[in-house]
């Protein structure tokens, strides 16, 4: 069954406050981190170590450019989120270090409701040609 114009518009809405609320979070996450790194205020990390950084900072670039396209192209944007979830997830977890799953499953699910939210606008710009071309039967 195709959703209807307001289903999916009820759809969207909801997608893009999840994101929203997302990127805000985000952004009180890391702004402050990024800050007093630049004004080298900021705690030495180890050597070994630097790479984390560099990770997250990824992933908060690919998250936002992703949310962003988002509003426009969520399938585009879907796919970057989802790109996001895996920057930050898979580096971690080869490390051992689990607990960057609490970013990464909340940008994994976020991505799959941009994408599903392309689905579904899809299909709802799909079914009216469908119901056009199944509604003329020679025989009827």
């Amino acid at each position: 069954m195709v959703p209807g114009r307001s289903q999916r518009n009820t759809f969207r809405r909801v997608v893009l406050a999840f994101g929203t609320v997302l990127a805000v979070l985000f952004l009180l996450a890391f702004v402050p981190k990024i800050i007093s790194t630049m004004t080298a205020h900021a705690p030495r990390t180890s050597p070994d170590r630097q790479w984390e950084g560099w990770v997250m900072t990824q992933m908060f670039v690919t998250f936002l450019l992703g949310y962003g396209i988002g509003w426009w192209r969520s399938l585009f944007g879907g796919v970057l989120i989802v790109l996001s979830a895996f920057v930050v997830s898979v580096p971690f977890a080869l490390d051992g270090n689990y607990a960057a799953f609490m970013f990464g499953i909340p940008l994994f699910v976020c991505g799959l409701l941009y994408l599903s939210l392309y689905g579904v606008e899809r299909r709802g710009h799909e079914a009216p040609h469908a119901e056009a071309t199944e509604n003329t039967d020679p025989a009827e």
